[in-house]
């Protein structure tokens, strides 16, 4: 993404699944962050820190390498940052806080397969499309500067948008048919019972026949409205 065009801004964001949001939370995600920067900073200035035993032995990388992760860490610096954390009882409404720009597209490469389900799910819900994820292939996995972006063959990864899936496509139509059918039904229920509310009023009888008759059809519009928003949950 940043090699095309850098975004207004970059939010990392760490899903806390239970209890409160602490202290060690945020610690945690800053530490992420400072660890992405300091790679980017040796990448951009020609080595990548492989692990040896307890130490880092630099090693040195492909020149033009080197250039291409200059320019990157140049779109980073320059990309307003910002780190969060999120209770996980309060991710459908953050989510929606982000989603106010509908600029915003959202990475859940690292997300544990629990809340990848929860955040595309809730995402979807809310007709966002925007959501991708970097995929390697089944190749033998390294762990090294062996995957860096630059020593990847183009066969080797995608970045994808999950939503493209045939899967995804198929449940966000299923969505959009419920929520279509309730909106009907809903303005179906609200038009009869009106009429007969009405028809209620303007006919012979008894004033309290009346009222009895249309506080029963309110109460029965009522239950089938209830019923229905509790169903399309």
């Amino acid at each position: 993404m940043f090699e095309h065009e850098a975004p207004a801004s970059i939010t990392f964001v760490k899903i806390v699944e239970s209890g409160d949001i602490s202290a060690e939370a945020d610690e945690q995600i800053h530490s992420i962050y400072t660890k992405i920067s300091n790679l980017m900073e040796g990448l951009a200035g020609g080595y990548y820190p492989k692990r040896v035993g307890e130490g880092v032995q630099p090693r040195k990388i492909d020149r033009l390498a080197v250039d291409r992760y200059r320019g990157v860490l140049d779109k980073l610096l320059q990309t307003e940052t910002r780190m969060t954390s999120v209770a996980w009882s309060e991710l459908d409404k953050e989510l929606g806080r982000f989603l106010v720009d509908d600029q915003a597209v959202f990475d859940v490469t690292t997300l544990k397969k629990n809340l990848l389900v929860d955040v595309t799910s809730l995402l979807v819900s809310r007709d966002c499309l925007e959501f991708y994820s970097f995929d390697l292939g089944e190749a033998p996995r390294h762990f090294d500067d062996r995957e860096l972006i630059h020593s990847l063959d183009p066969g080797r990864y995608r970045y994808r948008r999950i939503s493209d899936s045939p899967h995804v496509v198929t449940a966000r139509k299923r969505m959009v048919a419920r929520s279509a059918t309730l909106k009907v039904l809903l303005f179906s229920a609200s038009s009869v019972g009106l009429s007969v509310i009405l028809i209620q009023f303007l006919l012979s009888g008894s004033w309290v026949d009346r009222l009895v008759v249309a506080i029963a059809t309110a109460a029965s519009i009522v239950s089938l409205i209830l019923a229905l928003r509790r169903d399309d949950r």
